[in-house]
């Protein structure tokens, strides 16, 4: 149903009174009903001010949804750079810094892993694997939300010597905490096996 504006109403009422006046003055029989009157323009009033109500949100200006993605885009880096930190220290406190409390996980080929618990198993496996470096792509941010935020990227992954170990797809479900963005979902799809650890690997 679309309704009019406003001024458009008030012009509409000035001519719904401007027609009622003319019949009365024209009827012969000058069969006046004040209540008539008076109702069609309460209903043309009340119809534009329904309009008016139902009328779209306010949208954010441009310059402040920029800020926003550059907030959560800020936290994003900080965190890429403590894993990537976690990786070349073997600070599992500060990989573990990197996720909610309640994260998961979803590696390719194997069950989810959530909580801490099989977050560190996670890290210490790919620790195991000879992975000591990582570099972060990312390739786009999506639907987001006060609480969350999905990023689509790749990861190449790297041995102590920066060889390529292996590259991945990621999709990343970043939840806002008391803390900045963490990671809440991470799913993560290898370009190819990863290669077998290297018995000399360093712990």
């Amino acid at each position: 149903m679309r309704f009019l504006s406003f001024d458009k109403c008030f012009k509409k009422i000035l001519t719904v009174l401007c027609y009622q006046i003319q019949n009365i003055m024209t009827s012969k029989k000058h069969n006046f009903r004040p209540s008539t009157l008076f109702m069609s323009s309460v209903l043309i009033v009340a119809l534009c001010f329904a309009g008016r109500s139902i009328s779209p949100l306010p949208t954010w200006p441009n310059d402040r949804m920029v800020a926003v993605i550059d907030s959560v885009s800020d936290d994003i880096r900080k965190v890429e750079l403590q894993f990537k930190e976690a990786l070349i220290s073997g600070d599992t406190a500060l990989f573990l810094k990197c996720y909610t409390s309640d994260a998961c996980i979803l590696p390719p080929n194997a069950p989810a892993l959530c909580g801490q618990r099989s977050l560190t198993q996670f890290y210490k496996g790919a620790r195991q694997g000879g992975v000591r470096d990582a570099t972060f792509t990312s390739l786009g941010l999506f639907g987001q939300t006060w609480e969350y935020v999905t990023q689509q990227g790749a990861v190449e992954l790297f041995d102590a010597a920066h060889h390529s170990l292996v590259r991945s797809k990621v999709l990343i479900v970043w939840k806002k905490t008391d803390e900045g963005w963490k990671i809440f979902r991470h799913m993560l799809n290898f370009d190819a096996p990863m290669p077998p650890a290297s018995p000399s690997s360093p712990k």
